[in-house]
């Protein structure tokens, strides 16, 4: 009894076409230059870029407690005010000056006017003061409405700007800490069309399967 047998390879797709294997190939040629020309300063640079904004970075948050800080102290300050009705009195000291200066020379004027045509008595001048003081309590009223509505729209715009600042700084600290990933993604950009050609074409190696084998034996 005799034994013997043959192997038969069985194709199982055609030949690669003749235009894929040119455009593989003039995307190698394409690529190959950057490759070669990368530089491993590329990084170095790229860590130092990276650095940079790191502490920048740094730098600006240690600011943000701070700015916070007097962003809620405004805030404090226009409640209290709100709250209690009191202002600074310098504020209302200042513009009451020009009432109570007011009030001294209407005082006089009246007195020098009633005492010029001899009508000057207490009944006479006590209407005449009556008047002087509503007047003045008037004056001091609107003087008080003025300074409170002055400083709750002054710490108003301040609160506004200091939160324009805030926000400024918590731009820059987003900004700055972006910085580090589009460093090391420019100083890697020129291996990524390298890099993805290769892992492609190495896919496409490693999964190629051109041929069945069939072994067959005989008696």
């Amino acid at each position: 009894m005799g034994s013997g047998g043959s192997t038969t390879r069985i194709q199982k797709r055609d030949p690669e076409p003749a235009q894929l294997t040119n455009i593989r190939t003039g995307l190698y040629n394409a690529v190959m230059p950057g490759l070669q020309s990368f530089s491993a300063d590329n990084w170095t640079n790229a860590q130092n870029t990276a650095n940079q904004a790191l502490n920048q970075q740094k730098e600006l948050m240690s600011q943000l407690p701070g700015a916070l800080n007097r962003s809620n102290g405004i805030t404090d300050e226009i409640a209290q005010i709100a709250r209690t009705g009191n202002i600074p009195s310098a504020v209302t000291d200042n513009l009451n000056a020009s009432v109570n200066q007011g009030l001294k020379s209407s005082m006089g004027s009246m007195l020098n006017n009633l005492s010029s045509r001899g009508v000057i008595n207490s009944s006479i001048t006590g209407q005449g003061i009556n008047n002087l003081s509503q007047s003045a309590a008037d004056a001091y009223n609107r003087n008080y409405l003025n300074a409170y509505n002055a400083t709750i729209n002054g710490l108003g715009t301040a609160l506004q700007g200091q939160q324009a600042n805030t926000g400024a700084l918590m731009q820059g600290v987003a900004g700055l800490g972006a910085i580090p990933n589009q460093a090391y993604e420019g100083a890697g950009a020129g291996l990524t069309p390298a890099f993805n050609l290769w892992k492609a074409m190495q896919s496409s190696y490693d999964m190629r399967e051109d041929y069945d084998t069939v072994v067959q034996q005989g008696k």
